[in-house]
């Protein structure tokens, strides 16, 4: 058996790596969501806390429903994924202070509605948690745009 070595001219190894960074970024683009995801997700969710919040418990299921069917839409109409994130230290931290921060909103409307009997507070919190969700998802948004004009620009 002999040892059969393959030299790789330095110009077609560049030439390689640069094709692989181009196509991991035609991937990661077809990964981002569009803003229409955000922006629907986003006025869902800020539904659900205003409706929770004013106690209209009867129209609850709306948004529960809506929620999963837009992202099962947006899912089957992705060409490509971002790989899962472990559950590190800070996603984790991330997340129980979202929950945390809806609950409080949830828990402030509800008091001001039951302390002035009107809906301006569940309002102004469904705007909050609506523009909350549209801020994290467009600075991930933002986040993986950066990185492929980054990778672009190199």
């Amino acid at each position: 058996m002999t040892n059969e070595t393959t030299k790789v001219e330095s110009e077609e190894a560049r030439v390689a790596l640069e094709s692989i960074k181009h196509l991991e970024g035609i991937a990661l683009q077809h990964a981002i969501s569009p803003r229409w995801f955000a922006i629907s997700i986003a006025l869902v969710v800020g539904l659900l806390v205003f409706l929770i919040g004013a106690g209209l418990r009867d129209y609850y299921i709306f948004p529960i429903i809506a929620l999963p069917l837009i992202i099962a839409v947006q899912r089957s109409k992705t060409k490509a994924s971002i790989r899962t994130i472990t559950m590190q230290k800070k996603t984790i931290i991330a997340l129980v202070s979202l929950i945390a921060f809806m609950l409080g909103l949830i828990f402030i409307a509800i008091y001001v509605r039951a302390s002035y009997g009107t809906f301006l507070g569940p309002i102004i919190t469904g705007v909050i948690a609506t523009l909350s969700v549209y801020w994290i998802n467009e600075s991930e948004r933002n986040k993986y745009q950066n990185k492929i004009d980054q990778d672009k620009r190199k």
